[in-house]
């Protein structure tokens, strides 16, 4: 197998070192885009920290002084824009993948007849795409695992101080953590799956990229992601303020009953004593509130990594199983 393995890396070495050549140049922008902006917050006093951290520079969050108006105005003006940007770059590497690493790895050999040469070298059909999918998976894991670790460094230890972003989106949900990599990998492996089916090159560069276009496309609305973990609740009683975090995605809003029943919110509507007289009719007692908290991220993180993963490792499975048959 270690034979086996140095003939695969010789024969994509070009492609090795150009994706190590452009992911060391992404990680630098992204490193030096980083340094500029925590030298503007460091220099202006802005704290720089996650809001999923209890502290931040040893002082409670919350307790944060504000940063004067025109700081702010002058930060976000200056350094929002590259990191959202960055990071919608950065969700276009599995469609990359996809196209120049899974689509070509099985339809080149087929297409020119290399894979005749390798299975007829006492090598397996099996074993020799398992070699050349773990070269694939191992080169997008190195790529990807490098690029998200130094953009959700950069995202997570600034992204609180940009009042209108939020965690929830597409950036940095698919971009900043394990779902972004386990994402990659499986766009890797359908690229292949569909070279290993269509076994021309270039046709099969063209569907990888229209369907895991297609799929991204669809990713970009995330509410589904969030039906994967049970929300958390707040009762506050009427007339009281909430204690969900600013930075919480509330999902559902309800009065509550002294039995405990659920209201519509459109169940009282009108002013003063109207109102009022609407939720004592009820008997209205509190106002419930279904949301899900920052830290949640990552639970949906790991959630949909393990998911990408679980599809990834049937498609090998089916792979093998094709290959197998197809090219005894």
């Amino acid at each position: 197998m270690k034979g086996l393995t140095w003939v695969v890396w010789r024969q994509h070495r070009a492609m090795v070192w150009t994706v190590l050549a452009l992911t060391a140049a992404a990680a630098a922008c992204f490193g030096y885009w980083f340094h500029d902006q925590w030298a503007f917050q460091h220099d202006h006093g802005i704290a720089g920290c996650d809001v999923m951290l209890p502290t931040c520079q040893g002082v409670p969050t919350s307790e944060w002084e504000a940063v004067p108006h025109h700081v702010t105005v002058k930060f976000e003006n200056a350094y929002r824009e590259t990191l959202v940007n960055a990071g919608q770059a950065l969700r276009c590497l599995p469609l990359l993948v996809a196209a120049f690493i899974g689509a070509p790895l099985f339809a080149r050999d087929f297409e020119n007849g290399a894979y005749r040469v390798a299975i007829t070298q006492s090598i397996s059909p099996r074993r020799w795409l398992a070699a050349k999918l773990a070269h694939a998976v191992t080169l997008t894991l190195l790529a990807t695992t490098v690029l998200t670790a130094l953009y959700g460094w950069w995202w997570h230890s600034t992204w609180r101080d940009f009042g209108t972003l939020v965690w929830d989106t597409p950036v940095p949900m698919l971009t900043a953590g394990p779902a972004a990599v386990a994402v990659a990998v499986l766009a890797a492996v359908l690229g292949a799956t569909i070279g290993l089916l269509v076994r021309r090159t270039v046709p099969a560069m063209a569907i990888s990229l229209a369907v895991c276009g297609g799929l991204m496309y669809r990713a970009r609305e995330l509410d589904f992601l969030h039906r994967l973990l049970p929300l958390s609740s707040n009762r506050a009683a009427l007339g009281s303020d909430s204690d969900v975090s600013r930075y919480s995605r509330a999902d559902n809003w309800w009065y509550e009953t002294s039995s405990g029943e659920k209201l519509d919110l459109s169940t009282c509507v009108g002013v003063d004593s109207e109102f009022t007289r609407c939720l004592n009719r009820h008997d209205v007692v509190a106002v419930l509130t279904e949301y899900h908290p920052p830290s949640a991220y990552w639970s949906i993180q790991w959630i949909v990594a393990g998911i990408c993963l679980t599809v990834a490792a049937a498609l090998v499975a089916g792979c093998l199983w094709w290959v197998g048959r197809r090219t005894a």
